[in-house]
């Protein structure tokens, strides 16, 4: 449904669905709420603000052509709930709005600072830390069968520092309802697909790992399970577990390959080798799962360039992706006093910087061959990610 009117001589537009409400006033601020009555995203000139459900506001920009991204403060993540909600009264105010639109308003008008401020404490009451997702998941439904990272080996990674666990299924189970509970209605915002958290739940041994798949598919029924997974543990499964784990839903897995240059991955402290990564993405999809492979650019700076542009782009080849598959490019985001900068000090190694680092990714897109459909292939900008 798509409403236009005008608040004063002002044109507004609102548009709502039964995922979420959106409200454009003179398409100069824009706000989005889900149907829970949730704000997510607004908006305003040049600047794009994301909420995540933790409350916290991610804004990006472009200045001089250049994407810029920080997080706004906690007074001013404040401010732009609060702007979300006055408008929403405004309109409300205003009158002469559809019965369906007058409750979605009603709704989006209670979400206000303190709302949110304590719908941040429940947040947090549910889940813990969501580290990072793939940039095609950051509106999946994560439900977290474990949590923290299996290896936590890895030096440029700093989203998965908290120690590992394992849920048991009644534990997993008690998650999802708890999960259920606290989204409501904003569940049909992230109705697309499940994403099985966190950073390596299918790590977890099949004995472990199949009752949990099966609450999935039990809770949502026909709905796309998507997972990270690391080379190192994934050719620990055979074609037979990927082949029941499909069966009960499972459909992409995103696996960090950063490099084919085994050399820069012992350097940066990833446990698994190229080869390893090359014969899981090889058998995953033999049982009809896609993929999401990550490469790094930039890593391993200028001592590494060379041999991690060619060895990547041979690794990616092995692969044969095609259609439903996913290549991601990450650029390498030096994140100070993280162990990945001080090993490269250490050892001498010089970063690329932003030209370097696009000659790079250009490189090694022009090594790869793929047969038709080709994979899908797109950037993949840690610091965007919020949930």
């Amino acid at each position: 449904m798509v409403i236009r009117t005008t608040l004063g001589a002002v044109p507004v537009t609102v548009s709502l669905t039964d995922r979420a409400i959106t409200v454009s006033r003179d398409d100069e601020f824009v706000v989005a709420w889900d149907s829970g009555g949730r704000l997510y995203s607004v908006v305003e000139g040049e600047a794009t603000y994301r909420r995540g459900l933790n409350g916290r506001v991610l804004v990006k920009r472009r200045v001089n052509g250049v994407r810029q991204h920080e997080w706004a403060s906690d007074e001013h993540a404040a401010a732009i709930v609060d702007r979300g909600a006055a408008l929403a009264r405004e309109l409300l105010q205003a009158g002469a709005l559809a019965h369906d639109v007058v409750v979605a308003l009603e709704k989006v008008a209670r979400f206000d600072s303190r709302v949110a401020a304590d719908d941040a404490i429940r947040f947090d009451r549910v889940y813990r830390p969501i580290g990072i997702l793939p940039p095609d998941e950051y509106l999946a439904l994560v439900l977290q069968a474990t949590e923290g990272c299996s290896f936590r080996s890895c030096t440029f990674c700093q989203f998965h520092r908290e120690p590992y666990r394992v849920k048991s299924v009644r534990q997993f189970e008690d998650h999802v309802a708890a999960v259920r509970e606290y989204l409501g209605d904003s569940l049909r915002l992230r109705d697309r697909t499940v994403f099985l958290g966190s950073a390596n739940a299918l790590a977890v041994p099949m004995p472990g790992l199949v009752p949990i798949v099966d609450v999935l598919a039990r809770e949502f029924p026909g709905r796309p399970v998507h997972a990270f997974l690391d080379g190192f543990t994934g050719v620990m499964k055979s074609a037979d577990d990927y082949a029941a784990l499909a069966a009960r839903g499972l459909r992409r897995v995103y696996i960090g390959l950063e490099s084919g240059h085994d050399p820069l991955l012992a350097l940066v402290g990833k446990p698994s080798t190229s080869e390893q990564v090359v014969e899981t993405v090889q058998v995953i999809k033999s049982c009809g799962v896609k993929v999401g492979v990550i490469a790094m650019v930039g890593l391993g700076g200028d001592r590494f360039a060379d041999a991690h542009m060619m060895e990547t782009a041979e690794a990616i080849n092995a692969m044969h992706l095609g259609a439903g598959d996913l290549v991601y490019f990450s650029d390498l985001v030096d994140l100070p006093g993280s162990p990945y900068l001080k090993a490269a000090g250490d050892a001498g190694i010089r970063g690329l910087d932003a030209g370097e680092r696009l000659a790079q990714r250009q490189a090694i897109r022009s090594r790869l061959a793929f047969a038709r459909p080709a994979p899908q292939m797109a950037t993949y900008d840690i610091r965007e990610f919020v949930y």
